[in-house]
């Protein structure tokens, strides 16, 4: 199980990590946040976790607002040292909310009702069958050409994008072609310090980035090479994801 862990006082969490390995040592604790914004850049990044345990007074805002500004599907157990916000709680995707300090025996019951969420999901067809581990970047991409198909190395994409419920690759010399994907797909096989899903319908390459401008609202407007036949924006939720990107 992945898990990641949304708390601002290191010794809590730490705590936290520490019974949740004890109490299953295949939980995998991906990241721990502590704040809305490390979150949102956090989550603008990397696939959902199977789990996620969220203290509710963060060292910026409440955690909240994260599941506010995002639209998060996984499960959520609620830690927090106060029992005022557990109405608003489970507003949100909410299975258990745990009062401070956290007891092995609550914890435990807390992921016995994860555990059995989680199968009735399954059961109801509403949860994917886990995946293997994730396995290296891929090299190579085969792509519709004409009547058949050609194979495009991944160091001669500039980007991704999205038309019409249709995927398309546009290489550095400037072909546009058609490849049986979703990004979301593409995302997940590509290496993530190259490229950044900046939107819903782009997912582009760092080498194919040539001006960035700051833009209405909180977005960033991007010039690439070779250049869009549409204005290309960074949204507002992946943008401080993607400014520490480009600086990592």
């Amino acid at each position: 199980m992945k898990v990641v862990i949304i708390e601002d006082e290191y010794f809590s969490a730490e705590k936290l990590r520490f019974l949740l390995e004890k109490l299953d040592p295949t939980i995998e604790v991906l990241a721990v946040l502590p704040s809305v914004e490390k979150s949102v850049a956090w989550f603008s990044a990397h696939a959902e976790p199977d789990l996620i345990f969220s203290d509710i007074q963060l060292e910026d805002q409440e955690s909240f607002e994260l599941f506010e500004r995002l639209s998060i599907d996984a499960p959520i157990i609620y830690t927090t040292a106060y029992d005022q916000y557990a109405i608003q709680a489970f507003k949100q995707n909410s299975i258990d909310y745990l009062l401070k300090p956290i007891q092995p025996e609550e914890l435990r019951a807390a992921l016995k009702k994860y555990e059995n969420q989680a199968y009735r999901l399954l059961k109801k067809g509403l949860l994917p069958t886990p995946q293997p581990t994730k396995s290296e970047p891929k090299e190579r991409f085969m792509v519709r050409k004409g009547n058949g198909f050609a194979v495009v190395k991944v160091q001669d994409i500039a980007y991704f994008k999205s038309e019409d419920k249709l995927s398309f690759v546009v290489t550095f010399d400037q072909q546009k072609l058609l490849i049986d994907a979703t990004l979301e797909e593409l995302s997940e096989q590509l290496d993530p310090r190259r490229f950044n899903r900046i939107s819903r319908n782009r997912l582009v390459c760092i080498d194919s980035i040539h001006k960035i401008h700051p833009h209405f609202n909180g977005r960033l407007k991007l010039e690439l090479m070779p250049p869009d036949e549409e204005e290309v924006f960074v949204s507002r939720d992946r943008a401080t994801a993607f400014k520490e990107w480009i600086n990592s």
